[in-house]
């Protein structure tokens, strides 16, 4: 039987450094998959046994956990998972998809993000994980969110190319209760005022977004987290 997460936080509490703890942390890895359970500290303790012990390192867990950081986790997850990994295993697909996928959403081209999303191919839970509506939600809310932060409201055309969604009565579906829309017409998106995107003033144009703005406004916030 697998571990639950309260036996997994007493384990992490009496016996972090066992190898014996390895297989244990790999099946509460994969179960998340499916669970959208996110557990951070889980994960990356795995990471770090990899890291003692480099002969029981599995790379698709490695990648599972990478992705996991990067569709469930706060902004600096990811980094903090990736730095305790060998470049040799960072250089070896997919992971270096996955570091492309982080760094085109960071940049806030989504259009590129999603594309290098979808072409991320590994080990069935890889796999499983790419293709899972829980996770394909979970990173549209995040973009969501982050074009909220800049700009009031957004032609409804670049709302669906920036979250991959292929209509608009799934778009409308997708942000009907979503905290952060106050209303959908025809042509437009307009978000809920806040701090950020009314001090701004600014409508997202055809031209796109404005990324600069919305990766200072990104950067601040992983600072103001830490």
């Amino acid at each position: 039987q697998m571990a639950s997460a309260e036996d997994i936080k007493k384990l992490l509490k009496s016996e972090r450094f066992s190898v014996g703890l390895i297989p244990q942390l790999e099946a509460y890895l994969i179960s998340q998959v499916d669970s959208a359970a996110y557990d951070f500290e889980a994960n990356r303790t795995l990471i770090k046994l990899y890291q003692f012990f480099p002969t029981n390192s599995n790379s698709d867990c490695i990648t599972v956990a990478g992705l996991l950081a990067m569709i469930y986790g706060e902004l600096s997850e990811f980094g903090a998972i990736s730095c305790l990994i060998p470049e040799s295993q960072k250089s070896v697909e997919p992971f270096p998809l996955l570091i492309r996928a982080v760094e085109s959403r960071d940049a806030c081209t989504f259009a590129t993000f999603w594309s290098v999303f979808d072409s991320i191919v590994g080990g069935d839970a890889v796999n499983r994980l790419v293709k899972s509506d829980k996770a394909r939600t979970a990173l549209r809310k995040s973009i969501l969110n982050t074009i909220s932060l800049s700009y009031k409201n957004i032609g409804v055309a670049q709302a669906l190319a920036h979250l991959d969604i292929k209509s608009e009565a799934e778009l409308s579906s997708f942000v009907k209760d979503n905290a952060t829309v106050e209303n959908i017409s025809s042509d437009t998106l307009t978000f809920i005022s806040n701090a950020e995107n009314t001090k701004r003033d600014k409508v997202s144009q055809e031209g796109g977004v404005d990324y600069s703005t919305i990766r200072g406004l990104m950067a601040s916030a992983t600072v103001a987290d830490e």
